[in-house]
């Protein structure tokens, strides 16, 4: 057999193996994953609690804009499904995300999905990634709540987070964000 560059070895055996017999270790092993804004000293999260709010985000997203029952279920699956690659690559900051190495990413996660029988959808892609925009707020706001010491940079961080959300939102037409950050409790760092 040659080896594809791909057929890394991970806790779940390799990846030729994950992709064409998928199991349960792949996702939980996401419990397992730190965040790498958790890795940098802020908060404590890991890849599946992460997986697990956009998953919860894309519910209350489907009812704000009153999408179909199908379309919410489409996009809570992608929600939960979004990082499983970083169950074998962990979690990797954005900054660092050069264009071959998001290639070689979109390849691992693809055969992730493909053991899955999940793909993604073009049109809820815009949705996925505001829904992951909205987590990361949260997750910041809950560092904030546990570290007392930082709290005045996190503050800083948020805002400059927000402002990326509502700016990702405003260039995709998603014009009741702000709204919907409301709902949830996480336009402002003081909420809670």
């Amino acid at each position: 057999m040659t080896d594809h560059p791909l057929d890394i070895l991970t806790p779940q055996g390799y990846l030729r193996d994950i992709e064409d017999h998928p199991n349960l270790d792949v996702v939980m092993n996401l419990f397992r994953i730190p965040r790498a804004f958790a890795v940098s000293g802020f908060g404590d999260w890991n890849v599946g609690q992460h997986s697990f709010c956009v998953a919860f985000l894309a519910l209350y997203w489907s009812r704000h804009l009153g999408h179909d029952a199908a379309t919410r279920d489409r996009l809570m699956v992608l929600g939960l499904t979004h990082d499983l690659h970083e169950s074998a690559t962990g979690d990797i900051l954005p900054g660092l995300k050069n264009p071959p190495l998001r290639q070689r990413l979109d390849e691992i996660q693809h055969r992730f999905l493909k053991g899955l029988d999940v793909s993604p959808e073009e049109p809820l892609a815009p949705h996925l990634k505001l829904l992951d925009m909205a987590a990361f707020l949260y997750e910041i706001r809950q560092a904030a709540a546990l570290n007392g010491a930082q709290r005045l940079r996190l503050a800083g961080f948020f805002i400059r987070q927000k402002e990326l959300l509502l700016e990702f939102a405003g260039k995709h037409g998603f014009a009741t964000t702000e709204t919907f950050l409301e709902e949830m409790g996480i336009a402002r760092m003081e909420e809670g």
